[in-house]
């Protein structure tokens, strides 16, 4: 590199002053953490100074390595019950192998909130009273808080410094684009585990009326019993979230326009889907030793995971019973099952075919030219991973956004959606592994996506980085935002004016009638006087 070169790229960093962005990053699902957390390397890496503040809500494991930078400050807040929370499981997650609520919305409208609120209660009412953490963050003088919206505490501790506070969201979506201007996705994405336009049928539109305001309202919901709490504990009343939420330019989801469904939006909603993943090149990370020997036995190889929320070893037996029938019906296919304990008496029952381990390198196998088929809950994470490197995937969801991300990926043609009740039929199963491992289009259509996404005319590290920047300079802009959104759902949909329009057209029919029946009737009256 030339002395200008060295010069001209040091007088561009000079220029460009680094921002101080406080990052709030709540300890309650892993997905959710891992995601917060690369976005604090992709910021820290561009020279900004970035805090990460990690309130533990519970007691989540294996966090420590996921901020890589070693630039970015990390502060954990343990809240003082952390001890009981250490001792008791945090949260039963194993109920959603057997749960029906996505087939049944208003159960699960009325019953996640209040998990949620009652899990974040405690450590949200701590944070909003500690007022030495509160002159501790105002010491830094931090210039924007990017927060994860599940845990409006961090809109509210952002309000309460009197920083500007930008929502990023770890999912696709989840309908707080509307307050950004973004129109309702009402027949674009299709309501969990229905069809697409244009098979979708009358009853699937009348489905997807009811799911979507099931979803805002369990929206509406958490975020409205997390403030009654926060007030509890506070003693007054905070400003409405949707009015501080909407004040910000942006808002980041965790969406690829080439990955996602075509969707209406508006530009301050910001996609930044893939700064997890590398676009310019494969997953380097080696196959450890053990799995170089179990991918060469066989022709086929499947990795099986459900991830580290819902676990393999508390699905129920005859869910199990229908795996280990697949595993019996394809002896000439590896399986390599991700579960979590030691368990005898299930080995006992496992053909030579499978193998099983407690934990596995998911990218690196699925980054190996050998694995054949990865059979995943659908969570975003394993979404994107499956996609960015080019693999077939059954996706067998189990609850929240995973049957979005199961429909969303099963479109391009590279995967398949499973319900995870007919793990129980084996036969089923097995047609159904077999079929994606035997069939060569869905691993062309797999190929395919993986090109489209590394030939994307845009980077989502960069998207994200200038967006940011952006906000930080301008954070009262709003030109992006629609002004027509204020408006009612009478007005937005201009119901009234259409309503104007069809009582003038009757009214202009019903004298045009009118006249008309009166000149035909004077016509045949004189017709007849002259006869």
């Amino acid at each position: 590199m030339h002395v200008f070169d060295v010069i001209l790229i040091f007088t561009c960093l000079s220029s460009c002053s680094a921002m101080k962005i406080l990052v709030y990053n709540p300890m309650f699902g892993f997905s959710h953490v891992k995601f917060l957390s690369k976005m604090v390397d992709v910021i820290a890496s561009r020279g900004h100074e970035v805090t990460s503040f990690q309130p533990f809500h519970f007691d989540l494991k294996n966090t420590e390595g996921l901020i890589k930078n070693k630039n970015a400050t990390v502060i954990n807040y343990y809240p003082t019950n952390f001890k009981e929370l250490q001792k008791n499981e945090n949260f039963d997650y194993s109920k959603f192998w057997e749960s029906s609520s996505q087939s049944n919305p208003l159960q699960e409208t009325f019953h996640f909130p209040k998990t949620i609120a009652n899990a974040f209660e405690k450590t949200s009412a701590e944070i909003m009273l500690d007022t030495k953490l509160h002159q501790n963050l105002r010491s830094k003088n931090f210039q924007v808080v990017l927060y994860e919206p599940f845990d409006v505490t961090g809109l509210y501790l952002a309000n309460l410094l009197s920083i500007p506070a930008i929502p990023v969201l770890s999912m696709v979506r989840f309908d707080i684009e509307t307050l950004f201007g973004a129109p309702s996705t009402l027949g674009y994405v299709p309501p969990d585990g229905s069809m697409t336009p244009p098979s979708r049928t009358l009853f699937a539109r009348i489905e997807g009326i009811f799911r979507l305001n099931c979803h805002r309202l369990k929206r509406r919901l958490m975020f409205g019993m997390q403030t009654s709490n926060l007030e509890r504990a506070l003693g007054h009343e905070l400003p409405d979230w949707r009015v501080l939420m909407a004040d910000t330019p942006l808002m980041f989801a965790n969406a690829n326009p080439y990955l996602d469904f075509a969707v209406p939006t508006t530009d301050n909603v910001v996609r930044i889907g893939g700064i997890t993943m590398n676009l310019k090149r494969k997953n380097e990370e080696a196959v450890p030793e053990e799995y170089e020997k179990i991918l060469a036995e066989r022709e086929r190889t499947v990795l099986i995971s459900f991830g580290s929320v819902v676990r393999s070893f508390e699905m129920p037996e005859r869910f199990k019973s229908g795996v280990i029938e697949m595993f019996h019906n394809l002896p000439n296919t590896t399986f390599i099952w991700k579960y979590e304990i030691d368990d005898p008496t299930l080995q006992s029952r496992l053909p030579p075919n499978v193998h099983l381990r407690k934990w596995v390198p998911q990218p690196a196998l699925l980054a190996d030219e050998r694995l054949s088929l990865f059979v995943t809950h659908g969570g975003l994470g394993s979404t994107m991973e499956v996609a960015y490197t080019g693999k077939p995937a059954l996706m067998i969801p189990i609850f929240a956004d995973q049957p979005h991300n199961a429909v969303m990926l099963a479109r391009h043609g590279g995967a398949l959606a499973f319900d995870k009740f007919d793990l129980a039929d084996g036969g089923k199963l097995t047609a159904t592994i077999a079929d994606l491992t035997e069939n060569q289009e869905y691993a062309e259509n797999a190929k395919m996506l993986l090109e489209v996404l590394r030939n994307q005319p845009y980077d989502p590290k960069e998207e994200l980085l200038k967006r940011l920047e952006f906000a930080v300079k301008f954070p009262k802009h709003r030109s992006f935002r629609p002004e027509i959104n204020q408006l009612g759902v009478i007005e937005f949909y201009h119901l009234d004016a259409l309503a104007v329009i069809l009582i003038t057209l009757l009214l202009f029919l019903y004298v045009f009638t009118k006249f008309l029946v009166f000149l035909i009737s004077k016509i045949v009256k004189n017709k007849l006087k002259k006869e």
